[in-house]
């Protein structure tokens, strides 16, 4: 079956996308959620927007998907199981090998692999299945002929509506390099997409050098199908609730 996979960084966005028609939705929680400046979800929001979602049929899943310390080991896993628990549907994580580790524990435990795991071949892809991974969120780089093969392996996601990071997978330091703000701990403050001047045989007018325009799949959407992904993931767990609503319809 396929699936629109809506964000949700607040309540009102998770109800608009309910409302909308989405199939799936995905949030974050207040902590190892890699959109912390998103309102996200404590234990009563999450509960009350669990049961809003699957009283409507709509799957939720649940991104716990920042770079764990060692010593934060035990508190995520905590959170983890809280969110499953509960009733989540499925957890998305950025580490294979943490998944791997949570899989031996918890084999119950239905898991994605984040886009930020870089996976855009069969390797990867095979790698993901052996580490306990039901899904990949695919490289949004990954090559419409690698998508297939993947396909054929394990169940594909793919982004096809929203924002587009400069980096290869979201796996960029340049927030933490400008500011201490990691974007692989959920706390970018996107300096790619200021206003910058570099200075070019004399050339200083500013501009948006290094920012991506938004990525806008539309009837494309149709070659994904024909590759064989299942689901379609909108971005923006830091849109409003008007952008996610027009997205899924």
């Amino acid at each position: 079956m396929l699936e629109i996979l809506a964000p949700a960084g607040s309540m009102e966005s998770a109800e608009a996308a309910v409302n909308n028609g989405a199939d799936a939705i995905y949030l974050g929680l207040s902590s190892f959620s890699a959109r912390q400046s998103a309102e996200n979800f404590d234990g009563t929001a999450f509960r009350a927007i669990l049961q809003k979602a699957h009283f409507c049929g709509v799957k939720v899943y649940v991104a716990m998907n920042t770079v764990v310390k060692n010593e934060e080991t035990e508190a995520f896993l905590t959170d983890l199981l809280f969110a499953w628990n509960e009733g989540a549907d499925a957890i998305i994580l950025q580490d294979a090998l943490l998944g791997k580790l949570i899989h031996e524990r918890y084999p119950e435990i239905v898991l994605h692999l984040s886009t930020q795991a870089g996976v855009c071949n069969e390797d990867g892809a095979k790698f993901a299945k052996q580490c306990g991974f039901s899904r990949v969120i695919l490289a949004r780089e990954t090559p419409l002929a690698d998508i297939k093969k993947i396909a054929q392996i394990i169940e594909t996601e793919a982004f096809v509506q929203g924002a587009l990071c400069t980096s290869f997978s979201g796996q960029c330091y340049f927030s933490s390099f400008a500011g201490g703000n990691s974007g692989n701990r959920g706390r970018c403050k996107q300096p790619c997409r200021k206003l910058c001047a570099y200075n070019r045989n004399g050339n200083t007018e500013k501009s948006y050098a290094l920012s991506l325009s938004d990525l806008s799949v539309g009837e494309d959407i149709a070659k994904l199908i024909e590759a064989g992904v299942v689901s379609f993931k909108i971005e923006g767990r830091m849109r409003r609730a008007e952008y996610v609503a027009a997205a899924v319809r």
